[in-house]
């Protein structure tokens, strides 16, 4: 072997360790969004299959039946018999919405089993297949018109998000093997640099040959490893063309391919491992350190093409992403860092014991307005100035030294306002404005799915605390975590299920009754909390702590002070008089306490105490 595989092997090792969390991270993504190894979740589903009996509603099957529902309802569109595909698929989504609450998996609860009952029964495409007759009086043109627009939807998705993520991964895998820090703004790098829809056309170029190769013999097999390097040669020089691209691609894998092969089918026993442990042995080692591997062999082959002066090497030109700069050019380039640590070391606004410990580990301000502003201003530009140390340090890759970077498009010095405290009335107008939210988002929720109005939530105004409680514990308690947004993201998902654990426990037991019953829907913990309400919150947590907090505040921190003030102490007033009313007089009834799928008390407690906790 010209590139000694065990060496290869063993540097990969050393790479997944060095960056273990954030590497099984990103390939988890990857899973997610079904860009690669999405072999890892058929295995796991089809062990669960085989195991229980059952056929998981996510898997591979149950996506089979999706499309066949689709398949039907166009089926039916083209001999004009639209009426029938819809009594089919009323059918279809009434059976489906009739399982057992233990049915892994697929449930007849939530707002994902909802759509994904709706999708799987043909109940979706019935309903936009009859809106598009409605508007062309055609159900043969309707046909044609579901027909395109479904591909246009689905190859936009997959060309610019799912195939691209592709070459966001490989990116990450080439800076991390070099450097020991990873600044997460850097996995914007394509869009950084403008190249995002020529990286995009490229993997999508790739694809549609490896596609046109397999039908042949054994052109899939021989071409899988000619264009094998594109991803890496696209997230190395995105502004490569994509004809350039895979031609460089198959001119650096010359005389490889086997060798390729043979470096793929070592990690047989690990795919093997993968499979017999539902993939969770893929998913912690086995996809990240492939993936490392791969780019150990990619350095490996570029330095090779390089040296041989193959025709289109010279366009691989990030040479930083193979080896740090000598510290006189990153100097060169980070001039200004120096200076911004020097203004920035000393503080402008001098804080004393108490507002420093406040202002630092929670985020609360109370301070002058005028010194926030400044405060925020200078934490901001020490964030950024941090991060330019990293890589002025060589500690983590120079973006400055990128061929395609430009200074216009980074963001202003100092803009960094997730890191802005927040005043105390502007955290009481973050509660208030959350609790609304959830009450406008559960109402509408309900509304959906029975077409009733009910005023959702423990109180009779109109607001849900566990929303506004929520976000504005998260901005408090996790503040000073807001520097590392994938511990923040995990202590999200901590912090919200424990309170709506809590607070779930804590009105049953006060009460004998509940306000919410995830009892059915998919990974669910006694009904209490489930995984696609933790889901949620983790995405609406990051939006709410990194985009609106921000705004909120400083959509406040901008009006007069006594009217901000007046408000906030009328909100507060009137959301304790309904507090206390409420304790009087609970907010039950219909759609409220008594929703489909809620289990009293009772019940509970006459529940079978050896039944597993987890429903999955």
């Amino acid at each position: 072997m010209t590139h000694n595989r065990k060496a290869v092997k063993e540097r990969a090792r050393q790479h997944v360790k060095r960056h273990y969390l954030l590497l099984v991270a990103l390939c988890a993504v990857s899973i997610f969004l079904g860009a690669e190894f999405t072999d890892t979740v058929s295995n796991a589903q089809s062990w669960y299959d085989l195991l229980t009996g059952q056929e998981t509603r996510l898997s591979p099957a149950y996506v089979r039946l999706a499309d066949s529902a689709q398949a039907s309802i166009l089926d039916d569109l083209m001999n004009g018999s639209l009426e029938t595909g819809r009594e089919r698929a009323e059918t279809a989504l009434a059976a489906l919405e009739a399982q057992n609450d233990s049915d892994v998996l697929g449930h007849q609860r939530g707002v994902l089993a909802a759509v994904v009952n709706r999708v799987s029964s043909g109940h979706l495409y019935a309903t936009v297949a009859e809106a598009i007759v409605s508007l062309f009086h055609s159900q043969r043109i309707a046909g044609v018109i579901m027909v395109l627009g479904s591909l246009a939807c689905v190859a936009a998705v997959w060309i610019f998000l799912q195939n691209m993520y592709r070459a966001v991964l490989r990116r990450v895998f080439l800076e991390t093997r070099v450097y020991d820090e990873y600044p997460l703004g850097h996995i914007a790098h394509f869009r950084t640099v403008r190249r995002w829809t020529r990286v995009s056309l490229t993997l999508f170029r790739q694809s549609v040959y490896e596609a046109l190769w397999s039908l042949t013999v054994v052109g899939g097999f021989i071409k899988h490893y000619s264009y094998f390097l594109t991803p890496y040669i696209a997230a190395e020089n995105p502004d490569i063309r994509p004809g350039e691209a895979i031609t460089l691609s198959r001119r650096m894998m010359d005389g490889h391919k086997w060798e390729c092969f043979l470096l793929d089918l070592s990690y047989l026993g690990w795919m093997l491992l993968g499979y017999v442990t539902f993939g969770a042995a893929d998913v912690l080692w086995g996809i990240p350190y492939r993936v490392a591997a791969y780019t150990e062999y990619y350095a490996a082959l570029r330095e090779e093409a390089k040296a041989k002066a193959v025709p289109g090497a010279e366009r691989l030109n990030d040479d930083r992403l193979f080896a740090p700069a000598d510290d006189t050019a990153l100097r060169s380039v980070y001039d200004d860092v120096a200076r911004r640590e020097d203004i920035l070391d000393e503080d402008i606004v001098e804080l004393d014991a108490a507002r420093s410990f406040l202002t630092r580990n929670f985020g609360i301000w109370t301070g002058s307005l005028m010194e926030k502003k400044v405060y925020s201003r200078q934490e901001g530009l020490r964030q950024q100035t941090r991060v330019a140390r990293a890589e002025m340090d060589g500690r983590a890759y120079p973006v400055r030294m990128n061929p395609l970077w430009n200074r216009e498009t980074v963001s202003a010095a100092g803009r960094v306002s997730y890191l802005a405290p927040c005043t105390v009335w502007s955290l009481i107008a973050v509660f208030f404005a959350f609790c609304f939210f959830g009450w406008v988002w559960e109402v509408s929720l309900h509304l959906i799915e029975t077409g009733e109005f009910v005023n959702r939530g423990t109180l009779y105004g109109p607001w849900l605390p566990i929303y506004g409680g929520g976000v504005a514990l998260i901005a408090v308690l996790l503040y000073r975590f807001r520097k590392k947004p994938l511990l923040e993201a995990v202590l999200i998902v901590v912090l919200c299920g424990l309170l709506e654990y809590t607070t779930s426990w804590l009105l049953e037991l006060r009460t004998g009754m509940r306000w919410w019953d995830y009892t059915g829907y998919f990974l669910n913990l006694n009904g209490r909390i489930c995984g696609e309400g933790l889901a949620v919150f983790a995405v609406g947590g990051m939006a709410s702590v990194y985009f609106a907090v921000p705004l909120i505040d400083e959509f406040v921190t901008r009006q007069k002070p006594k009217a901000v003030a007046a408000v906030c102490i009328a909100l507060v007033l009137v959301f304790l008089c309904d507090f206390a009313y409420t304790r009087v007089v609970p907010h039950t009834g219909r759609g409220i306490t008594d929703t489909a799928g809620t289990r009293p008390a009772s019940v509970l407690a006459a529940a079978d105490p050896s039944e597993p906790d987890w429903e999955l």
